[in-house]
């Protein structure tokens, strides 16, 4: 054969070789369309609930509060809005003797997370700054799973006598029996929200809204909106509730017990976009008037601060800032610059990195049992995830002990799994690493191993109810027949479900969504009729009709299966007009 003949084979080889890399590379493209997808939908959902999440700060005009606080204070006649940050209020007698103050968990703690959500609770302090009594708002988490805790009255009574800088004092409080995550995110809420220095009843901490719009002359005829942020006496100023412009500084409560001429001044110091100071100004005093309004009128006081970082006014004491005050207010103005420290020090290192949300606080200290529930859920993810990519599920003995260990722990002991309830929740809020890293370290695996590679190991092997099912399988004596027309429709639950995920989360539409799957039945103790009926009939369907909940009902499942990594990545089908119909409803709903 000459050289010659090979020449077509050689080509037809070429020919095929770059059609295999063009076929990779579109399954490439594909495949990140439809990651892309995916986390459309969920910062959809998280953009939204910002739209839509309203904190009742304003306790005295809240009806659930006024109750509360009589029931906490019988002499208890009014609440009086005093402004501690987050919502804190003074609560006085018919006298108007203070009796003990209110305060809410929320925003402060919302970075505090338990199942799929935080919990926003009211605390009642009498004048010790001593907890009197802890009551559950609301939550994010699922409704089961709070009620329990709401209504658990020897766990809400464990935090009575606790207060401010004891960080040590919240490992002594047990979580309640069913709802571990939830009773752990409200440890953890209370103990964020007073944790360090008691506050000062002196001042009402929100920033007065004419003194922020006299810092920002870009406002126009524009009212500023001021929010809370996590970080200690900083505050977010909007235009039209969603286009920051700057931030505030406040010196109070950090600064109160410096006093002035006749006592403490609060001061205002506004930042750009670009963290640098634009001016001071007096926001409230105890001083005379005429004192104070000099420092907002003296152009060289106002000159040492412009162009100032905060961590550059944490350094500016007097004797630093060659500061000895303004003339005809040395006294306030030495005020002023001393709290200005004190204020922006605290405000740093209430920040760690670029998140302040965590730091600053005192923390809920772990105690032992929940470390080792967490160690084993990531052991038990390690090895569904080696069970996808090695022959060692092939071993009955192993895959039959694993399966019996994954359902008590993972289900009944633990309840860690991965549901469209965890994924909504912590989408809208925040994701629980310190309150469950297993479960966060469980749902990363399930989420990401599918995305690069073809194995679904969560589906497969780390699913509890996945589990039940393929024991059960081992015990089918006769199946089922399944008609045609129910596989080609088994797509069709399962996007319906994903749907009503979709339009709960971005809504903030008050609906359990624990409830359309069985996973919160394995705590059959607070779990719903619907949610342990789900499961009941998943199981007794898979005994007849093998993983019958998984093929055709599971809506996590068909989430995890459409960004999986398979070898018809390339081709576009009914599942990618399914995913885009969703990220329509998110749009359109939002």
């Amino acid at each position: 054969m000459s050289r010659s003949d090979n020449l077509p084979v050689i080509q037809g080889n070429g020919q095929r070789s770059k059609s295999n890399e063009n076929r990779q590379r579109l399954r490439l493209i594909v495949h990140g369309f439809r990651v892309a997808l995916l986390v459309s939908i969920l910062l959809l959902i998280r953009f939204a609930h910002h739209n839509v999440e309203l904190v009742e700060s304003n306790l005295d005009s809240n009806g659930c509060a006024l109750q509360f606080a009589y029931e906490a204070f019988p002499t208890a006649t009014a609440i009086q809005p005093v402004g501690t940050v987050g919502g804190g209020n003074r609560v006085v007698d018919g006298n108007g003797n203070s009796v003990g103050y209110l305060m809410q968990t929320s925003p402060q703690s919302d970075h505090v997370i338990g199942y799929s959500g935080p919990t926003n609770c009211l605390i009642a302090m009498n004048e010790d700054h001593q907890i009197v009594s802890v009551r559950c708002l609301s939550s994010g988490d699922t409704i089961d799973h709070f009620e329990i805790v709401r209504d658990d009255q020897k766990f809400l009574d464990s935090f009575k006598g606790l207060g401010f800088e004891s960080p040590d004092q919240w490992e002594q409080i047990d979580t309640v029996s069913g709802a571990t995550l939830t009773s752990h995110a409200v440890i953890g809420a209370i103990a964020n929200r007073i944790g360090g220095k008691a506050p000062s009843l002196k001042f009402q901490a929100t920033p007065l809204s004419d003194n922020v719009a006299s810092l920002f002359e870009n406002l126009g005829k524009n009212v500023p909106v001021i929010e809370p942020t996590d970080r200690e006496a900083v505050w977010d100023v909007l235009v039209d509730t969603n286009q920051r412009i700057g931030q505030v500084l406040i010196t109070t409560p950090a600064a109160d017990d410096l006093n002035g001429y006749q006592g403490p001044t609060a001061v205002l110091a506004g930042f750009d976009l670009g963290g640098k100071c634009i001016g001071l100004i007096v926001d409230q005093t105890y001083d005379n008037q005429p004192y104070a309004n000099y420092l907002n009128d003296d152009a060289y006081f106002q000159s040492l601060y412009r162009g100032k970082t905060l961590s550059q006014i944490a350094g500016m004491t007097p004797e630093a800032a060659e500061i000895d005050g303004v003339s005809g207010a040395t006294m306030t103005s030495i005020c002023v610059v001393e709290g200005l420290v004190i204020a922006a020090s605290e405000a740093i290192r209430s920040g760690v990195g670029n998140d302040p949300a965590f730091a600053g606080r005192s923390k809920r200290t772990r105690r032992w049992q929940s470390y080792l529930i967490d160690g084993t859920t990531v052991l038990l993810t390690l090895f569904g995830v080696a069970f996808s990519f090695t022959s060692l599920s092939k071993r009955k003995w192993f895959r039959y002990g694993y399966q019996v260990t994954v359902v008590i722990v993972l289900g009944f002991v633990s309840g860690h799994m991965l549901s469209q309830a965890s994924v909504a929740g912590w989408s809208a809020h925040a994701i629980p690493w310190s309150v469950a890293p297993g479960l966060v370290f469980l749902s990363m695996a399930a989420l990401l191993v599918p995305i690069v590679s073809k194995q679904q190991p969560y589906c497969q092997h780390i699913c509890p109810f996945g589990a039940m099912q393929q024991m059960a399988r081992n015990r089918v004596m006769w199946r089922l027949p399944i008609p045609s027309i129910v596989h080609q429709l088994r797509n069709v639950i399962p996007f319906v479900l994903l749907a009503v995920t979709v339009s709960v989360a971005t809504t903030g539409f008050e609906f359990n969504l624990a409830s359309i799957e069985p996973f919160d039945g394995f705590s059959f103790r607070v779990a719903g009729w619907a949610t342990i009926s789900i499961l009941i009939v998943g199981l007794l369907l898979s005994l007849v009709s093998p993983m019958a909940y998984c093929r055709f009902g599971c809506p996590t499942g068909a989430m995890l299966n459409y960004v999986r990594f398979r070898s018809d990545s390339h081709r576009l089908g009914i599942r990618d007009a399914a995913a885009v119909v969703l990220l329509l409803i998110a749009i359109v709903l939002l």
